[in-house]
């Protein structure tokens, strides 16, 4: 793998995103390979958690805008193939991750964040659904947030793309603790090792029960997929390139 590593230690795997150059930013490998790392934790018997976590200074600053440039068309039929399944693995994964969140966390990051089953933020985390800004939707956000959040907070972090601080997401109620930079991994690996010591089907099945309600995604992916074919898609993708404000028209 080349945009992830992999470490387990006495039943803890600890996946770090590793394009710190690019803020870890989410590319079609990055996206691949977690998914993977996914894939062959859940059969070993061995991992009983998993923390995520991202190296440098972001945990996952979200898409890779530059990628955006690509045929709308073109982009549209790839993303058709990875957003649909990503929520359904990430959700069905087995086992409890714990998303260790060392710096900014927005778009995709921290939508895969809201699909994890617990939070420790750093003091210096931050995080935002800023889709909104290039002309287009979080697709998990906007079904997902208001239930962990409530819908005035919804609406106001996904219309605005506002960033909020580790106190104010500890605050919301999107984060389990919020502690200094330089502890977090140690506060994350204590939250596994209290967890890894309870009975696995337990586990599962509490996870399995609080997230049965977690639906509707089918409605925000396909307003994904159709907001990729709007004007106001590449206008936003465009102004973010050349580093200004964009002129959205509504169409």
């Amino acid at each position: 793998m080349r945009t992830i590593l992999m470490e387990k230690r006495d039943g803890i795997a600890i996946i770090t995103f590793n394009r710190p150059e690019k803020l870890n930013a989410v590319d079609s490998e990055l996206r691949s390979e977690f998914l993977h790392a996914l894939d062959e934790l859940e059969v070993d018997d061995e991992v009983k958690v998993v923390i995520v976590t991202g190296a440098g200074s972001a945990f996952c600053a979200g898409a890779d805008i530059t990628a955006f440039q690509a045929d709308a068309g073109k982009l549209r039929g790839e993303l058709s193939r990875t957003l649909k399944r990503e929520p359904q693995r990430i959700l069905a994964f087995e086992k409890p991750i714990i998303g260790a969140v060392n710096g900014i966390a927005a778009g995709e990051g921290s939508q895969w964040l809201l699909q994890f089953d617990l939070m420790v933020a750093s003091e210096r985390a931050k995080f935002a659904w800023p889709a909104t800004s290039l002309g287009i939707v979080c697709p998990y956000g906007i079904i997902r947030l208001a239930s962990e959040v409530g819908r005035f907070r919804a609406k106001e972090a996904l219309m605005t793309s506002k960033y909020l601080s580790a106190e104010e997401a500890y605050q919301w109620g999107l984060v389990t603790k919020v502690v200094p930079h330089e502890q977090l991994m140690d506060a994350a690996i204590e939250l596994a090792n209290q967890i890894k010591k309870m009975p696995p089907l337990s586990i599962r099945s509490i996870k399995e029960a609080v997230n049965r309600g977690l639906e509707g995604y089918e409605y925000s992916y396909q307003t994904m997929l159709n907001l990729f074919l709007s004007e106001d898609f590449r206008e936003g993708v465009q102004a973010f390139v050349e580093k200004r404000e964009p002129e959205f028209r509504g169409r």
